[in-house]
């Protein structure tokens, strides 16, 4: 009895022994929720990265602040790029070239010559929205730009006015003397006119690489953070709600996910989740909130495909248009609070997929060669999650699996040992 006691002291220390050098050598944490995926890692130690893109034989580019590295399939990596006046925000392969988003501009590095050309310039990101995305969709190119003020008043802390997508006409109400989208400081009477910009803040672009053509897409977007485009070459995006802050404060905003339309305008700043910002939704009666443009483009701006439970939350959108991971069109998107990866259903509401862990942060999500891939530059990594998801039955970990096929390895060894011994006993 003793030495059976011994050895089940011996397989359970075996068992945790196991299970720890599984889960520290993986040294990343990401648990499957649904069955029939799976994940890995395929890149590590890519702390600070901004974004990331693969070219037409599956090469892979990773963004840093000044720098892109290229890794191929056979995963040697070496540095493409190197640059101090960059401040690279977002990548995108285009035939020969990388596209850039960095700063105010987006330019083209080609790969033959090694040289950058620009594509645009003089983006009015200057505020707290600057960080632009870009996605592709044949020879088209879209290009986010985030507005310069929370709620379209500038502030002590923020003079970067936003410039206008229309001309608009003032309602004439301001906010701690500031009014929308004019200066610091600036006073406009009701009825007076803003003049709109060749390019607008609050905005998405809508650039042909064949011809050159620049134009403005949609509208009313106060800030994209992700974006993807469906199998039809429809865009859809995550856009940042309102916060409480600067001089226009808009409590209880969200996050939500639009399917942007062209020539739309999406409400922004007097709308939000497709709600007028004189809404009791967005108001405890503290802080009194009217409109300050007189002449909406329209009376009820689109609604959200999907609305969040919390604001500054979602990062990364990518978008399965082949249904090789999930259904065709299948939206996937990052909840860096809940520190989760989801799915939205048919029926408009999310479902988690995957459990990240509470140190990570995903920046960008990318669809691929069949499977989706998840920058984390907090943990600095790249997981790669592949398969197909049939129904919403839930599934243990594979950790949890590992452990179990253990532990029953074990006590079928010790009975195997215990009977042994009884033989030779007898």
């Amino acid at each position: 009895m003793k030495k059976f006691l011994q050895c089940i002291i011996l397989s359970v220390t075996i068992v945790s022994i196991s299970f720890g050098i599984y889960k520290f050598s993986k040294g990343y944490d990401l648990n499957l929720i649904y069955k029939n995926i799976d994940w890995s890692i395929t890149n590590k130690s890519v702390e600070g990265a901004v974004s990331f893109t693969f070219d037409r034989a599956n090469n892979l580019y990773i963004a840093f602040k000044d720098t892109i590295k290229v890794v191929n399939e056979s995963n040697n990596e070496e540095v493409l790029i190197y640059d101090k006046s960059l401040n690279i925000y977002d990548i995108a392969c285009s035939g020969d070239s990388i596209i850039i988003a960095t700063d105010n501009r987006v330019i083209a590095y080609d790969l033959s010559n090694k040289e950058f050309r620009d594509i645009v310039t003089g983006l009015p990101n200057l505020g707290i929205n600057n960080k632009t995305n870009i996605t592709l969709k044949d020879e088209y190119l879209y290009i986010t730009i985030g507005s310069n003020t929370n709620a379209g008043i500038v502030d002590e802390g923020n003079k970067n006015e936003d410039i206008a997508s229309f001309e608009w006409v003032s309602t004439g109400i301001g906010y701690n003397g500031n009014y929308g989208f004019t200066k610091f400081g600036q006073v406009v009477n009701s009825g007076e006119k803003i003049k709109e910009g060749m390019l607008s803040n609050a905005s998405i672009l809508k650039y042909n690489l064949n011809t050159g053509k620049l134009s403005t897409y949609a509208t009313g977007i106060r800030n994209v953070e992700g974006i993807a485009t469906n199998s039809m070459g429809e865009l859809t995006a995550i856009v940042g709600g309102m916060n409480e802050e600067g001089g226009r404060e808009v409590k209880d905003d969200v996050d939500y996910i639009y399917d942007i339309k062209e020539k739309a305008w999406y409400g922004w700043p007097d709308f939000s989740g497709g709600d007028p910002i004189t809404s009791p939704r967005f108001s405890d009666g503290t802080n009194k909130l009217s409109y300050i443009i007189e002449n909406h483009p329209t009376e009820t701006p689109l609604p959200p495909r999907y609305q969040h439970n919390s604001l500054q939350s979602l990062k990364g959108l990518a978008i399965d248009y082949e249904g090789k991971c999930f259904p065709k069109d299948t939206v996937i998107f990052a909840d860096n609070k809940e520190n989760c990866i989801y799915v939205l259903t048919e029926l408009g509401t999310s479902k988690a997929i995957v459990s990240l862990d509470k140190n990570s942060y995903i920046e960008k999500i990318r669809y691929n060669n069949s499977s989706i891939y998840l920058l984390d530059s907090k943990a600095g990594c790249i997981y790669k999650i592949q398969g197909e998801i049939n129904n919403s039955s839930f599934n243990l970990p594979n950790i949890i699996w590992i452990f179990i096929a253990i532990l029953v390895i074990a006590i079928v060894m010790t009975i195997i040992y215990k009977v042994k011994n009884k033989r030779k006993n007898k």
